[in-house]
């Protein structure tokens, strides 16, 4: 949301405003100026303190190389992983054979085991994970193209986000990458 004014405007008026756009808006609100989410998560986690580590499956790095455009971002993100392939997600995150085969790679519960297995290490304080199919087919699979899962948490829990998105490969690809940073944001919260 964007609050365009003239000068004639008083600063009371403005402030009113944005006030009353706070209060109705508070669970969608990042920021009252003009920032990026990913700056608005990286301060964030860095003013926290807190450690991040990041599992990427459909998103292909983008969400890492978001929050990595704010300095000092190596205090506070210990790995991003990009672990597309179903063996690197059961080889390097622990999630077991049997979830990706029950459910697939794109489901809750392989979204959650890959946030659980980013959390066994004791240095991550918060874990984000995301599985989803961006397009433009679903590689041979029964769940459709926009299909997304996104898993953010600490070891005391994770949740797990299901969203079905439209648009093109890029489009699909970007929001899910928003919709990561902003779902962390409300966890570092």
């Amino acid at each position: 949301v964007r609050v365009r004014y003239s000068r004639a405007t008083s600063s009371t008026a403005v402030t009113d405003i944005i006030g009353k756009i706070n209060e109705e808006l508070s669970d969608c609100i990042y920021a009252l100026k003009d920032v990026t989410l990913a700056h608005a998560v990286a301060t964030r986690l860095l003013a926290s303190g807190k450690k991040l580590c990041i599992a990427e499956s459909f998103t292909g790095g983008g969400l890492a190389s978001a929050l990595i455009a704010t300095p000092g971002m190596s205090n506070a993100l210990i790995e991003s992983i990009v672990c597309y392939s179903n063996d690197s997600k059961a080889e390097r995150l622990g999630v077991p054979r049997k979830v990706i085969a029950d459910n697939g790679a794109v489901s809750a519960d392989t979204a959650f085991e890959m946030a659980n297995g980013l959390l066994a290490d004791p240095a991550c304080d918060v874990a984000i994970a995301t599985t989803g199919i961006a397009g433009p087919d679903a590689d041979g699979t029964n769940k459709p193209v926009g299909l997304c899962y996104i898993a953010v948490g600490t070891r005391e829990k994770v949740r797990v986000f299901r969203f079905r998105l439209s648009g093109d490969r890029e489009t699909v690809t970007r929001t899910a990458i928003n919709l990561a940073l902003f779902l962390a944001y409300k966890e570092i919260s």
